[in-house]
């Protein structure tokens, strides 16, 4: 089991204390590497530690814990949230909080909120796995599959089989020569830089093309795409004259 790095950031010594002692006694693979009392404090501890957790008191002197954010360009650490005040509950939840917690802790919830770490940590790896792994076939000329994660498990493609990618809210449908569509959890972003040296060019907010299976561009105000499964592909007005370039070459 990987250790999970936390930082606690509590204006109050005691509850500190408290909150150390649950980590550190009774959650196994748990380790407190730095406390902070206040946001300065905690935004130096978090930058020399580079935690996996921090554990982040709401209301503090000088700056609330919600004001941590704005000093770090990226996040790349999960935040629990913890108060006496739980009208903060919303405002935590927009801020995308991996958990809030309303004091005192309580011991069964502080685990559960760790077991929730643990499996969206799990998650990410995993994702970070199959991002390499299509990244991977895609380099390699000898290798023209790649496996996209769905709901039911992998599927194994041929990269040339691919019409488009098209973004539905958060997740990705992947449509192919056969009409085939498969749904992805992956975002559309993603596919952006595993695909782009591969014939295919972002051309809108929400599609992705392969550029081998276009069949006509028409002309107007908005730009289609007529693609050879049929289908109409709106071509952002910014994307035109790259796309033309591309299809022309």
């Amino acid at each position: 089991m990987d250790i999970i790095r936390c930082v606690i950031v509590e204006d109050e010594k005691r509850t500190r204390n408290v909150l150390k002692t649950l980590l550190e006694k009774y959650c196994e693979g748990v380790e407190v590497v730095a406390e902070a009392e206040n946001i300065q404090e905690a935004v130096a501890v978090i930058k020399e530690h580079q935690p996996g957790l921090v554990f982040l008191d709401i209301e503090m002197p000088r700056e609330s814990g919600f004001s941590l954010f704005k000093y770090f360009q990226e996040i790349d650490f999960e935040v629990v949230f913890t108060t006496a005040y739980d009208q903060y509950a919303v405002k935590a939840i927009k801020l995308a909080a991996l958990d809030y917690l309303v004091k005192p802790i309580n011991l069964e919830e502080l685990m559960e909120t760790l077991e929730r770490f643990r499996t969206k940590i799990k998650k990410v790896d995993n994702s970070a796995k199959q991002h390499q792994l299509l990244e991977d076939s895609l380099h390699n000329k000898g290798k023209q599959k790649i496996a996209l994660s769905c709901i039911d498990g992998l599927m194994f493609i041929e990269v040339t089989d691919i019409v488009r990618c098209q973004s539905d809210k958060s997740y990705t449908v992947i449509v192919l020569a056969s009409g085939q569509e498969i749904w992805t959890s992956k975002n559309l972003g993603e596919y952006e830089s595993i695909l782009d040296e591969a014939n295919f060019f972002r051309v809108h907010r929400s599609h992705i093309i392969n550029t081998n299976y276009v069949t006509k561009l028409t002309r107007g105000k908005t730009p289609i795409l007529l693609m050879k499964d049929g289908s109409k592909i709106p071509v952002s007005l910014a994307k035109k004259e790259k796309l033309l370039k591309i299809l022309l070459e």
